[in-house]
């Protein structure tokens, strides 16, 4: 073969290569508003953090990216859905995620945690203290936690972590729990929504209020322990997916958030969110946003604004 045509080959071999990525490009780009960022994300500080919540039926998972790529998961589902919902936001190398947060033992939202401790690497795990001890499915998850052998935190006092000029910040529990997780001040066993462990995310200007399944009873409770301000922020995932024993109505006025999510599953059995609720955020500005009817819901935050880049079903 002479050098001129292995050249014309090698040539005609580029213009195919260059014509099949144009045409798999532009097919790829009319699915999704917004494509999931480059691997590059994970060595090159970026300028907001994202996040993800999950579209996995009944229950609630959400993904967050901070600036230095850091990753943390906030509860799993009720089963192996979640792996399939990750696999929307994660590259499929991508085989470890560094924090995975359990706000609590209710099935929607660990059930799905020992699939992702099998199939990721995980850097540490955070809960509530809290453990069932009669319950097999939560004693299996436990066996997994410890079978991961990763770092572990149990809030039990309010602290906060700081990652790449994020704050996470822990607003309960604010002590230990006890075996009932009761609320100060209340004797009665309020249950295990009541003890989800509640995050504050502060990036700039910008605040997400997580707060698990909570109620009436620690709405209440977080009104009168923290000053009004704490509760301002811009993005609030619904407590208990907006339910209508939840998000009360002195609560939401704290919050005012500009944006409100409400995980929760299509056509699901508790009426979830609670059409009371929604109109109750509504009422203070708020936009709705629905992982039921919408999908998968991504906000990029930056330090002044929010940008919601990405809804899909």
């Amino acid at each position: 073969m002479t050098f001129n045509k292995l050249i014309g080959i090698v040539f005609g071999l580029l213009v195919v290569t260059l014509v099949l990525l144009w045409y798999v490009k532009d097919r790829s780009g009319t699915v999704v508003v917004s494509q999931v960022d480059s691997p590059e994300v994970h060595t090159q500080q970026r300028d907001y953090v994202d996040i993800v919540f999950l579209d996995i039926g009944q229950g609630d998972a959400t993904y967050i990216e901070f600036p230095d790529g850091t990753q943390m998961l906030v509860d799993c589902a009720k089963d192996g859905v979640v792996l399939e919902a990750l696999g929307r936001v994660l590259p499929f190398y991508d085989t470890s995620i560094d924090i995975l947060l359990v706000t609590h033992d209710d099935l929607d939202h660990y059930g799905g945690c020992s699939d992702v401790l099998r199939k990721y690497d995980i850097d540490r795990i955070v809960t509530n203290g809290m453990l069932m001890k009669k319950d097999a499915q939560w004693q299996s998850f436990v066996s997994d936690m410890k079978a991961e052998q990763a770092g572990t935190l149990v809030v039990a006092g309010v602290q906060s972590m700081d990652i790449a000029s994020t704050t996470v910040q822990f607003l309960y529990p604010d002590r230990p729990l006890d075996m009932l997780g009761r609320i100060p001040g209340i004797k009665k066993d309020t249950g295990s929504n009541n003890a989800s462990v509640v995050i504050k995310i502060t990036y700039g200007d910008m605040d997400a209020l997580l707060t698990g399944d909570a109620e009436r009873e620690l709405e209440e409770y977080l009104l009168r322990v923290y000053p009004t301000s704490t509760f301002d922020v811009e993005i609030y995932k619904a407590g208990h997916h907006g339910s209508a024993g939840s998000s009360i109505q002195s609560f939401v006025d704290a919050i005012s958030p500009l944006h409100t999510i409400f995980s929760a599953g299509e056509g699901n059995r508790y009426g979830h969110p609670s059409l009371r609720v929604i109109k109750r955020v509504e009422r203070v500005g708020s936009e709705v946003w629905r992982t039921d009817t919408q999908g998968d819901i991504r906000m990029r935050v930056f330090r002044d604004k929010i940008e919601v880049v990405e809804v899909t079903k």
